[in-house]
Order: C-alpha cells, then structure tokens, then sequence
C-alpha cells in the first residue's frame, strides 16, 4: 500500500509542476482537492455498503496522491506570488506550523470519532476536511500563469529532464538542494515510518512510548517554525545542508542514547523535531529563492517527483538493512543521512555560492 501510494509522483510530479507555470495556481490547488474529494469519498461509499477491497484503497491511494502531486507544486508557486521576498521566510514559517499542527489534531479528531462512532465517521470527516478546502480556496485570489502553453505528455518530460541538465551547469545551488533533500529523504523516511517504532518496541518500549516520540517530535516541528524566523535571517543552501547534517547527527545518537536509558528518546525527539523545522522550512525557501520565478512549479514538481520517490523506495531499504539488525540499520541509515549533508557541505564550498536569483544573500563563511 505504502508504495502504491507514491508511485504516481513519478508520472505526475512533472506534470503538477507545469502546471503550476502554465496555468492558474488557484484552479490547479481546487482541482487537486476535488480530485482528492472523490477519491474520499469513493472509499466512504464502498465501506457503508460493505464492498471494500484492498484494490479500492489502492486505488484511493493512487487518486490522493495524483490530487497532492498536483496541489504541492502550485502551494508553493503561489507563496512567493503573494508575500515579499523578505516575508517568504515567515510565509514558509507559518506554513509549516500550520502543517503541522493539523497533522496532531487530524488524528486526534479522528481517535476521537472512532472511540464515539465509527470508521465510517472518520471518513466523513476526511470529506468535509477537502470539502472546506475547496471552499476557502475559491475565496483566494486569481494566481495566473505567465504564459499558456499547449499540454503535452511527453515535451513535460523532456522540459524536466533539460532543466535538471541545466540546472546542473548553471544553478548548482538549486541541485545540490532538489537533488541532496531527496536522498537525504531517502533514508529519512525509512527511519521515521519503520525504524523508530521497531527500534523502540524491540528494547523494551510500549506502544504508548511510540506515540509520545512522534507527539513530541511534532511539538519540536511547531517550536521551530514559531521561532525559525528569528533565529535564521538569511536563507542558503549551504544552511539547508548543515541542517540535513544536525539532522542526521540527531538520528544517529538517538538509539545510542535510549540503549542507554530509554526516555531520553522523548529529549531527542524533540530536538529532531526542531531541526525538522529548520530542514523543512530551510528547503521550501532555498528552492522559491535560488528558481526563477518562471521555474517555480518546475523546480517544485522535480523536487515532488524526487522527493516523494525516494519515500516510496525508502521502505525498501530499511527492509534490507534490517537483515542485519534494527540497531545497525538506524545507525547505518542516519550516517548515510550526516554524510548527505556533509557533501552537500563540500560542494557548495568548493563551488563559491551563487546568490538567489530572487534575493540577496550573505555569504555564510
């Protein structure tokens, strides 16, 4: 199911993306959570008359994440189209703190509905969370394209394959970002969605230990968006890869530390949340700063195209790395992620730093 669920990144990121720089940002986000609507709905409808199927949840799977593949592209193209250059890192902030607090009350309504209803509630409510959505965004402002061009399946290929060559040659900040986030992903996921609650269950921790981890990994995330805009004023690519770095030093340390006393996971947790922000936020800005304004959706549907592919594969690995035990594993995949960021770090030093095409920006050294 898992890796259903992403397979759709790899044929419509691209297309998310052109959209985003050749049509209306507004109608690209309400057709992405109609879509998404439906697709809510198609499962309700199948659960209530008792004809659901592993193929109809995949299915589902597949239709939500045609619907995100075509919304992420055209959010993030329309934040620097409605704030300042100098408000786009408190825009990205609040953003972010907005995401994630909604990913803490969802499942808690959610727990909520179940204990006092039903499955069939909690779909409903998934429903009308889209339904709402919808609404809110026809109040938005018209976000047009440039230009209008004609679609085309294959030219969208082929336009993304020939940015990521140019970028390549004239824009290595943006690669080392789109390109160095999504490996860094790549190992990221793995640990968040399998390693850490096998990892905690495997020495002794309950389930309840799980939830509080991922609750105060999540209270980390808010924190450092509230206070992102603060303590960072200006936005590199060079940073973005020094946080990856702390990130995955973080990781690193965490199985070592609860080896050694359990609920100091419940510490680092949080401390990885933080950092999380920084990542999350640092990455949105680093590509709205260092695309042209014209390449937004391009640069956002590459790095969706990426990003979410290497999620999908990510389950993969940490199944072959936990052939040789969930300790090495974790710590094996955390090193992969320091060293992600410790490249990134080389290159960008060797290569001297371009400034964003859209800002001005200080030298790190």
């Amino acid at each position: 199911m898992y890796f259903f669920r992403f397979i759709p990144f790899l044929f419509f990121g691209p297309i998310g993306g052109w959209l985003a720089d050749n049509f209306s940002l507004k109608k690209n986000m309400i057709l992405s959570e109609f879509v998404r609507l439906l697709a809510s709905l198609f499962v309700f409808i199948t659960t209530i008359t008792g004809t659901a199927h592993i193929i109809v949840l995949i299915f589902a799977a597949i239709c939500t994440t045609i619907g995100r593949s075509i919304f992420q592209p055209s959010f993030q193209a329309a934040i620097p189209r409605m704030f300042s250059t100098k408000d786009l890192t408190k825009a990205n902030s609040v953003a972010q703190i907005i995401i994630e607090t909604a990913s803490v009350i969802g499942p808690l309504v959610c727990s909520l509905l179940l204990f006092l209803a039903n499955k069939s509630a909690v779909l409903i409510f998934d429903f009308f969370t889209y339904f709402i959505s919808i609404i809110v965004l026809f109040n938005l402002m018209n976000l047009n394209s440039n230009e209008n061009k004609s679609f085309n399946f294959i030219k969208i290929y082929r336009e993304t394959a020939s940015y990521l060559k140019y970028i390549s040659k004239e824009n290595n900040n943006l690669l080392i970002t789109l390109v160095g986030s999504s490996f860094a992903i790549l190992f990221t996921g793995a640990i968040l969605r399998f390693l850490i609650p096998a990892f905690v269950l495997s020495i002794g921790g309950e389930e309840s230990l799980v939830s509080y981890i991922f609750s105060l990994m999540a209270v980390g995330t808010i924190v450092g968006g509230l206070l992102y805009h603060k303590i960072i004023f200006k936005i590199t690519s060079l940073k973005l890869m020094v946080f990856w770095l702390l990130y995955g030093v973080i990781l690193f340390v965490m199985p070592l530390a609860a080896e050694l006393y359990l609920k100091l996971i419940l510490v680092l947790a949080f401390v990885l949340g933080f950092i999380g922000a920084l990542v999350d936020i640092s990455l949105v800005s680093a590509i709205q700063l260092y695309s042209r304004r014209e390449d937004f959706g391009k640069s956002f549907g590459t790095f969706s195209t990426l990003a979410n592919s290497a999620e999908a594969v990510s389950g993969f690995i940490a199944g072959l790395f936990a052939l040789v035990g969930l300790l090495s594993s974790f710590l094996a995949m955390s090193a992969f992620i320091i060293s992600t960021g410790m490249i990134g770090v080389v290159k960008i030093k060797k290569n001297k730093e371009l400034t964003p095409l859209n800002t001005t920006v200080d030298d790190d050294h």
